[in-house]
């Protein structure tokens, strides 16, 4: 019976149109095409032919999680200053994680700026602050 299975599946397969296949394959190989990656984003480069919107935007998205994760680390000194008291390092140190994060949000902002700028008057800054 087995077999009889190998045989039909076999028959079947040979009598599958080569057009078939064929636009199987193309359409397999434009949708790897398509999801192939543009070329990557130099977000050090101020220089105006890059995508300087794309690159601030960038450095804004990087800016938000890092309030995010001040944020978190906010609320989680509280909740180890309501467990363990106002002096546990636990606590200590999770306020120096959020000031070590708002302090680098606002870098990554300064940044986004100075890149949104570029892209606003088509030339570089003199400095970066």
């Amino acid at each position: 019976m087995l077999h009889y299975r190998k045989m039909r599946l076999m028959v079947k397969m040979a009598r599958t149109p080569p057009v078939k296949l064929g636009i199987s394959l193309v359409v397999c190989l434009f949708g790897f095409g398509g999801c192939a990656a543009d070329a990557p984003l130099d977000l050090s480069s101020f220089d105006p032919a890059h995508d300087q919107k794309a690159i601030a935007g960038y450095y804004r998205d990087q800016a938000v999680s890092m309030r995010e994760k001040a944020h978190a680390q906010t609320t989680a000194a509280a909740r180890f200053e309501a467990l363990f008291g106002p002096e546990d390092d636990a606590v200590a140190g999770a306020r120096s994680l959020a000031h070590y994060y708002e302090q680098t949000a606002q870098e990554l902002e300064r940044v986004a700026e100075a890149h949104a700028a570029v892209s606003r008057h088509g030339q570089r800054p003199q400095t970066v602050r």
